[in-house]
């Protein structure tokens, strides 16, 4: 982004990336050798130890629900309950949000789901940048 142009939105999340065109992707790193996946950068390979080049991805944004758990309880103003999920995106990433739009009774490993970004829950900057985040949905049949 040009040292002039006006940033719209802010990354509110460590793997939140966003491209010149302003859109927001999640970036990972991939192991040369092994083929690992990171949610952010590391000198050697955590699995295989290669220090012969960990590099970036743009994450595909699709994958499937690994675990989640039902929140009943959680800071005053944030509404109860709701699906804390860790999913598996294709492409090697795993990554834990908010599982939103779905029924509990539908809710079972290797559940389609989708990786939507969203407003951080109206979260702003001191310049009053407002930062973008992400969740996950049910990805039915599409």
């Amino acid at each position: 982004m040009a040292d002039n142009a006006v940033m719209t939105h802010k990354p509110g999340h460590k793997v939140i990336r966003i491209a010149d065109s302003g859109e927001p992707f999640v970036e990972a790193f991939r192991c040369a050798d092994c083929g690992a996946v990171f949610p952010d950068h590391t000198l050697a390979c955590r699995k295989c130890g290669s220090r012969d080049g960990v590099a970036p991805f743009r994450s595909l944004e699709t994958g499937r629900l690994y675990s989640w758990s039902i929140v009943h309880r959680s800071y005053p103003g944030i509404t109860v309950p709701f699906v804390s999920a860790i999913v598996d995106l294709d492409g090697g990433l795993a990554l834990k949000g908010t599982l939103r739009d779905a029924d509990e009774a539908d809710l079972r490993e290797g559940l389609p789901v989708r990786l939507v970004f969203d407003d951080a829950g109206g979260a702003r900057d001191k310049n009053d940048v407002p930062y973008v985040g992400f969740h996950f949905v049910p990805a039915g049949d599409a």
